[in-house]
């Protein structure tokens, strides 16, 4: 929407003095007119879009004009939910409205042209047939529930409650699935009316409401609503079959089957992947991503409601390429990882992502919950299943052996990011250690022998270098780094194994019980600690310039699975 101008540059009319002359005035240059935008332009959701309307409001024909003037130059998408509610004001005339019909369409809104007239006709009825076709979006797919979701929750509290008790009356099930993930990272008051509004739908949506009432039950903290919706659960049941409960997801996946899992491995930063897709009865997959920390929990979930078979694999060919590859697990697997991030992001109080929310049915079904299990890849039973974080070792003689081998962990591609942070407190160390050492050799190390004379060089620069290491491991590793570490190394290992790289899970399992505070090496003297110290001194300054330009690792994915596909 900004069109170019200097936000900065002091102002030389008022947003009132220009919609005074564009309304008045019919000899207005190109050169001035330009500008008159560009400072409405400057101010637009400050205030000048509001003026702009009131002056469709008049019933002056010049004001009229400019306002659709404007309108036309500078309205966007982000005002089309603005527009529609002009549209449905009773007190606004319907010339105005009708003047904004050519805006709305341009715009993509559903009110214009055949709808506004519609709408004028009979105000009641179109609106009725809008939240029609809003469900209609809603019951095609998760994508459509998400898409309604985020608007929702943008809503000013009352439009939110009025919205809430609108899906409560409309007497139509797919309206239980805007209700059902609005339960979920609410305020307490949106959560009743939500409760209030399920009941009102009562046996219509009963088979998504009760297994979604007593998700709830099992998971809130907050007394109220535990006990409403425990009431609100008691009097569905008793008007409904009563083994509708034992449903659980079977509605929502009767007709899919889960294809294939995969999870990538933990990165530095402590960020996995996990993917799941399922088939469809078209032979299409629907597909989740779900982004996970070990310090947050859930961070981001991305899903697609339509994909063929070979964009998945192509999916996972583009994160191989990219350095993100990914290993293939059963679904349970999967779902454990997920539920335990989800468990965490709770114990945080870090809210959920609106997006995981709608597609937590399918993430977190068990195969049993599946119409028909023998298309579910053949999971072992939950607890024959491999954890998702390894035991511990014991450091006896060969798991000693295994950590003075640490420092081989960074020959594998899945260490390459495991790297000290933040790297601004290795800047001290980092130029004190590049001082020992030349840009040259640091970008191009020799690859022949040195000269005997040039031993005892070699030798200083080591001695130096030595002492860096030293230093900064003793001042920056501590026994909460230590325990981190530890954590993160034994649910690569656990990954690792599950993949079946055993002789390299077990290479991670024996470094971590050597980090551990209490195996009682000192940090120093672990090869591995020494070889991510030492990388990460080495890649510093690059790292620094990275964080510089802006293109630090802050962002929440570092790539965007399941974007939007053309076409969709």
């Amino acid at each position: 929407m900004p069109r170019g101008r200097d936000k900065h540059e002091t102002p030389q009319e008022s947003i009132d003095s220009i919609l005074l002359a564009v309304s008045r005035r019919e000899d207005i240059d190109h050169e001035t007119l330009s500008h008159y935008f560009d400072r409405l332009d400057e101010e637009w959701t400050q205030g000048a879009r509001e003026k702009v309307l009131h002056l469709l409001r008049s019933h002056d024909v010049s004001a009229h004009t400019a306002a659709i003037l404007i309108l036309s130059e500078l309205a966007t998408d982000f005002d089309l939910e603005e527009l529609e509610d002009f549209v449905t004001d009773p007190t606004v005339s319907d010339m105005a409205k009708l003047a904004l019909s050519p805006i709305l369409k341009e715009l993509g809104s559903e009110m214009a042209d055949e709808g506004l007239v519609e709408y004028l006709n009979d105000p009641a009825g179109a609106m009725l047939r809008m939240q029609m076709n809003l469900l209609e979006l809603v019951g095609q797919s998760e994508k459509g529930v998400e898409s309604v979701l985020e608007d929702v929750a943008s809503m000013p509290l009352e439009r939110k409650m009025a919205f809430i008790n609108w899906l409560g009356n409309s007497n139509d099930p797919r309206a239980a699935k805007l209700l059902i993930p609005l339960m979920e990272n609410q305020a307490g008051k949106v959560v009743l009316a939500v409760l209030e509004a399920l009941e009102q739908l009562g046996a219509t949506a009963a088979t998504q409401t009760i297994p979604a009432l007593n998700y709830l039950v099992s998971t809130t903290s907050n007394r109220q609503v535990k006990q409403q919706a425990r009431a609100v659960l008691g009097r569905l049941m008793m008007h409904v079959s009563p083994d509708i409960e034992m449903e659980g997801n079977v509605v929502a996946l009767q007709h899919l089957h889960p294809y294939q899992a995969r999870v990538s491995f933990i990165d530095g930063s402590g960020a996995q992947m996990v993917l799941l897709s399922w088939r469809r009865p078209d032979g299409r997959l629907k597909g989740v991503n779900v982004f996970i920390h070990d310090q947050w929990g859930v961070k981001d979930c991305y899903g697609i409601d339509d994909m063929e078979l070979e964009r998945w694999v192509e999916l996972i060919n583009e994160m191989q390429g990219q350095g993100f590859g990914s290993f293939h697990v059963s679904f349970e697997y999967g779902r454990a990882l997920i539920i335990e991030h989800r468990t965490l992001s709770k114990r945080l109080r870090h809210k959920l992502p609106i997006a995981y929310n709608v597609w937590r049915p399918l993430i977190e079904a068990r195969p049993e919950e599946y119409e028909d299990a023998q298309h579910a890849e053949q999971a072992p039973p939950e607890e024959a299943l491999p954890a998702v974080v390894a035991e511990p070792l014991t450091l006896d003689e060969k798991t000693r052996a295994l950590v003075a081998k640490g420092a081989d962990l960074y020959k594998l591609a899945e260490f390459a990011s495991w790297m000290f942070d933040p790297v601004a407190r290795l800047e001290p160390y980092i130029n004190r250690y590049w001082s020992t050492h030349s840009a040259q050799e640091l970008l191009f190390p020799p690859t022949t022998k040195r000269k005997r004379r040039g031993v005892s060089e070699e030798q200083e620069k080591q001695v130096q270098e030595d002492v860096v290491l030293n230093e900064a491991i003793d001042e920056l590793i501590d026994e909460q780094w230590q325990i981190l570490y530890e954590t993160r190394l034994r649910k690569q290992a656990a990954l690792f194994a599950y993949a079946g790289r055993k002789k390299e899970a077990r290479l991670m399992n024996a470094v971590a019980a050597a980090l551990h505070p209490a195996s009682g090496i000192p940090a120093r003297e672990q090869p591995f600690v020494r070889m991510l110290m030492k990388t990460s001194i080495e890649q510093g300054p690059l790292r620094m310039m990275v964080e510089a330009l802006g293109s630090g690792s802050a962002g929440p994915l570092p790539i965007a699975l399941f974007g939007d596909e053309p076409g969709e």
